[in-house]
């Protein structure tokens, strides 16, 4: 993967460390569809979920004057133990 590929394991540990049974985390991301994106993204939700639960927001639910297909937003809370 590319150096960001490589920086999924601390980002998610960053996460963890951060984060309480009560903390709602706002995710936001433009989806990319070249190269290695694809293939990191796929890999980085896969890992966030052995820990995190994840609430993809509706489109509809977005600003009217900023929503896009390609724009996602995500509440990403811990998983209760």
């Amino acid at each position: 993967l590319t150096s960001f590929g490589q920086s999924l394991e601390p980002l998610l540990k960053t996460l963890k460390d951060l984060t309480g049974p009560d903390t709602c985390v706002l995710c936001c991301y433009e989806q990319r569809t070249v190269g290695k994106n694809p293939e990191i993204e796929r890999k980085y939700f896969e890992l966030l979920q052995v820990d995190f639960e994840l609430e993809k927001i509706p489109l509809d639910k977005h600003d009217e004057e900023y929503r896009s297909e390609d724009i996602h937003i995500m509440n990403i809370h811990r998983k209760r133990t």
